[in-house]
């Protein structure tokens, strides 16, 4: 396939321009941290990784990214989040010769303990909140330019009740001559119901580019259309330093605008990584406004290469 990306990219904005999951229903979701980064590299590139999007954590961030995986790949982050809260992700990608790549993960936020109080003030022991999901999914080549993916994912949350649902995720990559362009429906499914409420998923609607530039390079930009919230835009750079021997050192930052109405800075990320061989770690940052910063941790592995 020799038709540039944009021309793919184009007919992706038109389509996602005649949907109804752009309404802004700002606060009404259900959910919320599977709007996080589930990776070092992501949070540090504005997690602008929908076109880059591979390896294991392509499942939670664009199934269709899974085709690209040659050798079995096995990723873990940690995330230090405000406060008590931290979040764990594991993701894997398997693949299957002519059936694809299967890739099979988990995603798992707690809250720390929570004191509690009844209706007269009195204390009612204490909480432990969280939230899991446990996601498979599947990616294909359509040809040599073009993957798709798909993934479902059980999501479960619990407070002082506890409540699940159901949700999948679709993914398209298309490699032209000198970018990659992705689209990406996000949270696809039920509502989480707690007593008598019940609330929808974030869904999110992703259009993304990744441009190399004289193979260091790494320039990725991603737009959003949310239904709990307005558009939001998504932009990174990685660079690529090579050592002696097999060592590689990799530096990222990236800008969102996701929440550009809280005070304080907000949205600035930037990161470190370093790989040898079939290893690699990983390190970022991000700015919360008030809230401080996060931090993130993650490291990959593969193997079975020829």
């Amino acid at each position: 396939m020799k038709k540039n990306a944009r021309i793919i990219l184009s007919l992706l904005l038109c389509a996602t321009a005649s949907t109804g999951l752009c309404a802004d229903k700002t606060g009404t979701g259900a959910a919320a941290f599977l709007k996080l980064p589930v990776d070092a590299r992501s949070a540090a590139m504005g997690e602008a990784v929908c076109a880059g999007a591979s390896g294991g954590m392509a499942l939670f961030q664009n199934p269709a990214g899974l085709a690209g995986a040659e050798d079995k790949t096995v990723s873990f982050s940690h995330s230090l989040q405000v406060q008590d809260i931290s979040y764990d992700v594991l993701g894997t990608a398997i693949p299957l010769k002519k059936l694809g790549v299967l890739g099979v993960g988990v995603q798992y936020l707690q809250y720390g303990t929570i004191d509690s109080l009844d209706n007269t003030g009195a204390d009612a022991g204490s909480l432990s909140p969280r939230d899991s999901a446990f996601v498979a999914g599947l990616g294909r080549k359509l040809g040599p330019d073009v993957n798709i993916g798909v993934a479902v994912k059980y999501i479960d949350s619990k407070i002082s009740g506890s409540a699940s649902t159901g949700a999948m995720d679709l993914g398209l990559q298309a490699n032209g001559e000198d970018l990659t362009a992705a689209f990406a429906i996000q949270n696809i499914g039920g509502k989480l119901k707690f007593n008598d409420e019940a609330a929808p998923l974030p869904t999110n609607v992703k259009l993304g580019v990744n441009i190399p530039y004289q193979e260091k390079w790494q320039w990725a930009v991603d737009l959003n259309f949310p239904n709990d919230g307005g558009a939001w835009l998504a932009a990174g750079a990685e660079y690529a330093f090579e050592f002696t021997g097999d060592w590689k050192a990799f530096g990222r930052a990236g800008y969102n605008t996701a929440a550009t109405d809280t005070k304080g800075v907000n949205g600035i990320s930037a990161g470190l990584g370093l790989a040898k061989k079939s290893f690699a770690f990983d390190y970022a940052f991000r700015t919360m406004g008030l809230l401080g910063m996060t931090h993130h941790l993650g490291v990959n592995y593969r193997w079975g290469s020829k």
